[in-house]
């Protein structure tokens, strides 16, 4: 009788591992020891590169190098039998979070509208000055379920919590930076410190920080905090790897390195972004995402992008007084409109508006 390859293969991993059953063990062995062999070897070829060539930006490609080891064996190859089974498992997993399979942004209209912040999404968010874009930013971190990392080129580390602290305790932002409380605001304020030191936020304050140092401290904090989104104010402002690159090269660099960190890290990347300043000499200012500075690299890179708009900045006497408007130009995952909502300005905060109708919502038809 002959033995088909199949038993003799069974036979042969009986005689090497003793048993079948402990081959599922044996593997997992063997792919420590490879990862094992694999970090020791980056490790020695970075060491070499610091001490031999003085080659700093040896430890960015380490980094990566190392953080990759941990998705050996993970699998792009895939049946439409499984895939379907996957977008089955994302569906009941959806149903089972009440629709926010992502990060939460919030809002509830906004969660709707997005399933919350996608990992490997880029999310672009562009307005003009005083629009108050950087504090719908750390809006978006203070609600996040998640660790967030916050890269504030702008703005310093103090800065950012005053604003975070103004929105926490309902305090007015000028108040807390003229230290001009009344009785009852110190209580809240207090009741603030104590909040937000208990949220996993990360912040990195450096103000002339290019991508390669972006990337860095990105997968820095992915290693050591488990960061689930990262925000960045403000695209333009991240310089490019190399001195002497236009604006739009930097900018196409910069874009695109945030989409592929997005997917290597595999968190959503929320970015803010400048808006020409031709849109003021519009009839109608609101934004699009044509008006982003260096649009193009963006338009095709981002995931989504939202333009911010407040009417109050340009017509005091307007009906929308203290109104902000989400505008999705592009939604990778749903629709795009507008999203109506309420900016408390002395507080940093926006919130939900609490709508009558799906109209007055959304601006649209119902």
């Amino acid at each position: 009788m002959s033995i088909g390859v199949g038993d003799q293969l069974a036979r042969i991993v009986e005689v090497a591992v003793g048993s079948k059953a402990l081959f599922k063990d044996y593997c997992t062995i063997i792919r420590k020891d490879y990862r094992l062999k694999q970090a020791a070897n980056i490790a020695q070829s970075l060491l070499y590169a610091v001490q031999e060539d003085k080659d700093l930006s040896a430890t960015d490609a380490a980094i990566s190098q190392l953080m990759q080891l941990g998705t050996v064996g993970r699998k792009y190859e895939w049946t439409l039998r499984e895939a379907v089974g996957n977008a089955v498992k994302m569906i009941d997993d959806a149903f089972h979070a009440d629709g926010l399979v992502g990060v939460d942004t919030g809002m509830a209209p906004l969660n709707d509208l997005t399933g919350g912040w996608h990992g490997t999404d880029l999310i672009v968010v562009g307005a003009r000055p005083a629009m108050g874009k950087t504090a719908l930013m750390l809006n978006f971190a203070h609600a996040a379920d998640c660790p967030a990392g916050i890269i504030s080129s702008e703005q310093g580390n103090e800065q950012v919590a005053i604003r975070m602290l103004s929105m926490q305790g309902s305090i007015d932002a000028q108040t807390l930076r003229s230290a001009k409380l009344q009785e009852d605001e110190w209580p809240r304020l207090t009741a603030a410190v104590h909040a937000l030191k208990e949220q996993d936020i990360i912040i990195n304050d450096e103000p002339s920080i290019n991508i390669t140092g972006l990337c860095r401290q990105a997968r820095e904090w992915k290693y050591r905090h488990n960061i689930g989104a990262l925000f960045v104010d403000y695209v333009q402002r991240i310089k490019g790897s190399t001195k002497g690159q236009s604006k739009l090269e930097q900018v196409t660099e910069v874009v695109g390195a945030l989409k592929s960190l997005a997917k290597e890290l595999n968190i959503p990347v929320i970015a803010l972004a400048q808006v020409n300043r031709n849109v003021d000499s519009r009839p109608d200012k609101r934004p699009n995402m044509g008006d982003l500075s260096d649009a193009s690299e963006i338009e095709k890179e981002a995931d989504s992008i939202i333009m911010l708009y407040r009417d109050e900045v340009y017509h005091e006497d307007t009906n929308s007084k203290g109104i902000a408007e989400l505008i999705f130009e592009k939604n990778r995952h749903g629709p795009t409109g507008t999203i109506r909502c309420v900016f408390q300005g002395k507080f940093m905060r926006f919130v939900e508006l609490a709508a009558q109708s799906y109209q007055e919502q959304y601006g649209g038809a119902s």
